[in-house]
């Protein structure tokens, strides 16, 4: 599947779980959300963010 889109935790929140296809596809297989430190691809803050692989 690769690596999702990376948000920070209010944008996954928000964004991620609602709209991103991708993020409800790994939530549904199960998989554990990551934390790395990164920019957020909705909002562009340097955080750390949320993201599957």
């Amino acid at each position: 599947m690769g690596q999702t889109a990376a948000y920070c935790s209010e944008c996954y929140n928000k964004v991620g779980r609602v709209e991103d296809a991708a993020v409800k596809a790994a939530e549904s297989e199960g998989k554990v959300p990551m934390t790395k430190q990164g920019t957020c691809s909705k909002c562009s803050t340097a955080t750390t963010v949320v993201y599957y692989e």
